[in-house]
């Protein structure tokens, strides 16, 4: 009964283009550019087939509760999600990495952040950053990111995101502070 063909990684996935169409502007754009006919078949190259299975599961089970992310699996479905524009999906992988967030692996999921645009994620990386600076200064990964093979200051960027991050930290703090003392 499916009307649209997805072919990832040289796998057919059946689907229905009245559900894809109202789930996303990506999706909507994929199904208005084919022609219409019986059978529209969609070649997706960006994306493995077991992470367009999470992508259709989440779409056809409506929502992420059913989903079942392997650890390996949930910055490949964060790019999807992002590429399909599927913002709850996003939202649910950003929150499983921020719960996931270790020294170990606190680099590739800011650095993985970044390279998609998702703020929240990068800006509660930069957070956990702070927090554990004396920790992560003796980590090889998280000094690369600061600095490049000579030693010199690469991370500007960082650097400049940080201090952005501790400032809006600082002025929240007093923010806070300050609603509960009475001025007089």
């Amino acid at each position: 009964m499916s009307d649209v063909t997805f072919l990832v990684e040289g796998r057919p996935f059946y689907a229905h283009k009245v559900l894809l169409f109202t789930a996303s502007p990506r999706f909507k754009a994929l199904l208005s550019t084919k022609p219409t006919n019986d059978s529209t078949c969609i070649e997706i190259n960006y994306v493995k087939y077991p992470i367009f299975q999470l992508v259709m599961q989440y779409l056809y089970c409506g929502g992420p509760e059913s989903l079942l992310i392997k650890n390996n699996e949930i910055m490949e479905l964060l790019s999807a999600a992002k590429f399909f524009q599927l913002e709850a999906l996003q939202r649910h992988c950003e929150i499983i990495c921020a719960k996931g967030i270790n020294t170990d692996n606190c680099v590739d999921i800011y650095n993985h952040a970044k390279f998609l645009g998702v703020t929240e994620l990068s800006t509660y990386c930069e957070g956990y950053f702070l927090k554990n600076m004396m920790v992560l200064i003796e980590n090889e990964a998280f000094k690369q990111l600061l600095y490049d093979k000579n030693g010199e200051a690469s991370g500007q960027d960082v650097l400049q995101d940080l201090q952005r991050t501790l400032a809006i930290r600082i002025q929240s703090i007093h923010l806070s502070s300050s609603k509960g003392s009475i001025v007089t």
